[in-house]
């Protein structure tokens, strides 16, 4: 076995502990299931999960040791993450001041139309991609596995880049138990409100506060 099973014990609680402290991944796919219901909020997981297997694989590799190593490229990094978080917050606030509705889920009843699939599909596409950029241009995400995932290595056992591996990606599959719980009470929160244009326009203001936020705190968090 290529992990020692006291620190693979050791790593999975640690891990539990870390999912349950909310944070900038739960405040997004909230955000965006707010905005949009259940199928947007499981595109942002699906975004946030692709986008720490490329951290994982990075620490692995040594590219975030580099970040780390780079103050400059540390701070253009964290200020092209804040921009992008800030950016879809005004979106957001500013469909709520034209009274846009967001991407309402299809109910069993009515189902999608054929002519509004592609345009559905393209939309969820467009939230995987916003949800892994939001999680690749946050570094503190990339240096947080760099220092996390060697404290449970154990030498001698395995590669270190192996084990790292093979221990990454179980913290984000960790946290999708639970964004299945976020996603499924705000959703039902989403479908009752949505009958409302008015409770539509606070919703994609509540995103949007949430996604600038969000923007604000990672551009002014100097740690």
């Amino acid at each position: 076995m290529p992990l020692d099973p006291a620190l693979l014990a050791a790593y999975l609680l640690a891990c539990l502990v870390l999912v349950l402290t909310p944070g900038p991944d739960m405040m997004f796919v909230l955000g965006q299931t707010l905005s949009g219901g259940p199928q947007r909020g499981w595109a942002a997981v699906l975004g946030i999960v692709c986008g720490a297997f490329c951290h994982i694989v990075a620490a692995a590799l040594g590219v975030a040791a580099i970040l780390a190593a780079e103050p400059m490229l540390f701070a253009l990094l964290r200020l092209a993450g804040a921009a992008y978080l800030v950016w879809l917050g005004l979106g957001a606030l500013r469909a709520a001041w034209r009274g846009e509705a967001g991407i309402a889920p299809a109910t069993p009843s009515t189902g999608t139309p054929p002519h509004l699939q592609g345009t559905r599909l393209q939309g969820q596409g467009r939230i995987v991609l916003q949800g892994m950029l939001t999680n690749l241009l946050n570094p503190k995400v990339a240096l947080f596995f760099l220092a996390f995932l060697p404290q449970f290595v154990a030498p001698g056992l395995a590669p270190a880049w192996l084990q790292m591996l093979l221990l990454g990606p179980l913290l984000p599959l960790l946290a999708v138990p639970l964004f299945a719980v976020l996603i499924a009470g705000a959703g039902r929160a989403v479908s009752r409100l949505n009958r409302s244009a008015r409770a539509t326009r606070w919703l994609n203001g509540l995103a949007g506060t949430i996604f600038l936020g969000l923007g604000l705190r990672l551009l002014l968090d100097r740690r």
